[in-house]
């Protein structure tokens, strides 16, 4: 392999509208024990996952800690490197690029077109940069040398996120939370990229703030065309900003598909059990509960079978023996469970 070019392929005729294609995608972390430092074991932290991501939508993916969301969005900008799968990327020539076994001199042509915002504002940001060190510092990187320049495109940017471009001299302490997102989010857009991974944006803000940030969002990737991958915990937070959503358990995407089937008709009881734990803004509302027994299973020793079967309230014996293969249902819907055709699961009323 001698560069980008000789991982490129045509255009798959099944999915010309998609910008992201990740199939059967895995990360093992290795176990090391003793002073001869041997491996032990693995930790599966995304344990053979698919999914594809269409152009100008947002793909949610949610889970509980430790599912593995953020060690897969990781993997596909290609912060960490993938134990295995393949992470296909479109690039804007409308070529396809699998960014698995890239080199880093190889990845570097196209990490302009993938940017990421980072869940925590204040680690993001080196507090001894100013915002517009903070925000050129990728323009520089990437052939923009003169530094009136880089100064008209921060400014731009700054008003892009609805910040005063006065306040690029300032230091990161000078601003609050939100304002701190809203740089991450500057620096992220700088570059003009077609596909942004949010790693929890707005998990770190004041509950006031997150609107404002959601909604600015959903302002940018309208008046940009952008792409958007959200991770999120907060399933209230992924109604309001997802097309999409994928829903992870110890490694797995056990659920996929639109929004409002995932929240109105959920098919694996893992997804109705996260939307029954959502509080209710009326304590009157009646609902099915929906127990969650035990702890989420170990990904370093997963059980047999269906990993979810330990915890789940409808698994039968054979869920402990044989394991889910993503069916689908429901159109382009796909669905990780033994008995997905056979049960009725409660998701979220209309109101």
């Amino acid at each position: 392999m001698t560069g980008p070019a000789a991982a490129e392929s045509p255009t798959p005729d099944n999915g010309p509208s998609n910008i992201l294609e990740v199939r059967d995608l895995r990360k093992h972390f290795p176990i090391r024990v003793g002073f001869a430092n041997r491996v032990r074991g693995h930790v599966r932290a995304v344990d053979g996952i698919s999914f594809d991501v269409r152009q100008g939508e947002t793909l949610a993916l949610v889970g509980e800690s430790g599912s593995g969301k953020t060690t897969a969005v990781r993997c596909v900008v290609r912060a960490l490197d993938p134990t295995a799968g393949e992470i296909r990327f479109r690039t804007e020539s409308g070529r396809w690029i699998d960014l698995s076994g890239l080199s880093r001199r190889e990845l570097r042509p196209l990490r302009p077109q993938m940017q990421m915002v980072f869940q925590d504002p204040r680690s993001s940001l080196n507090p001894r940069m100013t915002v517009l060190d903070i925000i050129g510092e990728p323009l520089l990187l990437n052939g923009m040398k003169n530094r009136n320049d880089r100064i008209d495109r921060v400014e731009e940017l700054l008003r892009l996120v609805r910040l005063r471009p006065e306040y690029m001299r300032r230091f990161p302490h000078a601003f609050s939370g939100g304002q701190r997102q809203r740089i991450g989010i500057a620096r992220a857009l700088a570059l003009n990229p077609r596909l942004v991974i949010a790693d929890e944006p707005v998990s770190a803000l004041d509950v006031s703030v997150q609107a404002q940030t959601l909604n600015l969002l959903l302002e940018l990737q309208e008046e940009l065309g952008l792409t958007y991958i959200f991770v999120a915990h907060d399933l209230s937070v992924v109604k309001h900003i997802s097309d999409r959503v994928a829903v992870m358990y110890v490694g797995k995407v056990v659920e996929i598909g639109e929004r409002d089937q995932v929240f109105f008709n959920p098919k694996h009881p893992y997804t109705a059990a996260l939307l029954n734990a959502v509080p209710r803004t009326d304590p009157r509302a009646g609902r099915t509960r929906i127990p969650l027994r035990g702890e989420v299973a170990d990904p370093a020793d997963p059980p047999s079978g269906c990993y979810f079967h330990p915890r789940c309230a409808y698994a039968i014996e054979r869920c402990g023996a044989e394991t889910p293969v993503a069916e689908v249902v429901d159109g382009e819907r796909r669905v990780e469970c033994l008995r997905v055709g056979e049960l009725e699961l409660p998701g979220v009323t209309s109101g």
